[in-house]
C-alpha cells in the first residue's frame, strides 16, 4: 500500500470505531497502528483520570504509539479523542481529533466535526486536515520535523 492509502485506511477504521463508541454513549481516547499489509491494531487505555489535560493525553499517546510501532514494525500510527472546538467566538462544536503519522511521509491532525441527529446518531461533517510536526516518529535528539505530505 502507498502511504496515503495507509492513511486513508487507518482514518476510515478509526472514524468508524469512534462513531460506534459515540453512538454507544461516549468515546474514551484511543490509538491505532497499521502494520502492512492491512493489520490494524486498536490501543485502548485501561483507565483514564477524569481531569487529564490535552498535554498529558498527547504525551501518553506519543509514548504508547512509539512503543507499539517499534514492537510491531509499524510505519503508520494515530491517536483519536473527542474534542470541542470554536466555530465562532461564542459557539463550540463537537469533533473527533485524529493525529496521524507515517514514519517517512506525513504527520497531520484531522478534525472530524460531528453532530447528533434526532435519534442521537452521530453524523460526521467534512474532515479538516492540517499538517503538523511529527511527534511519534522522532528520535530523542531530533527536533520536531515538518512533514512532506501530499
Amino acid at each position: 500500500m502507498m502511504p496515503t492509502e495507509e492513511r486513508d485506511l487507518l482514518l476510515r477504521v478509526v472514524t468508524q470505531l469512534a462513531e460506534s463508541r459515540l453512538n454507544a454513549g461516549g468515546l474514551m481516547p484511543f490509538g491505532a497502528t497499521l502494520k502492512p499489509p492491512r493489520d490494524v491494531r486498536i490501543l485502548m487505555p485501561k483507565s483514564m483520570k477524569p481531569d487529564v489535560t490535552s498535554e498529558e493525553l498527547d504525551a501518553f499517546w506519543v509514548r504508547q504509539l512509539r512503543k507499539a510501532a517499534a514492537e510491531a514494525d509499524c510505519k503508520t500510527v494515530c491517536s483519536c479523542a473527542e474534542v470541542r472546538y470554536g466555530v465562532s467566538p461564542d459557539q463550540m462544536a463537537s469533533a473527533i481529533l485524529v493525529h496521524i503519522e507515517h514514519a517517512d511521509v506525513y504527520s497531520a491532525n484531522v478534525l472530524c466535526p460531528f453532530r447528533k441527529d434526532e435519534g442521537s446518531r452521530v453524523i460526521f461533517g467534512e474532515p479538516q486536515l492540517e499538517e503538523s510536526d511529527f511527534r511519534v516518529f522522532v528520535s530523542a535528539e531530533d527536533e520536531p520535523r515538518t512533514p512532506a505530505m501530499n
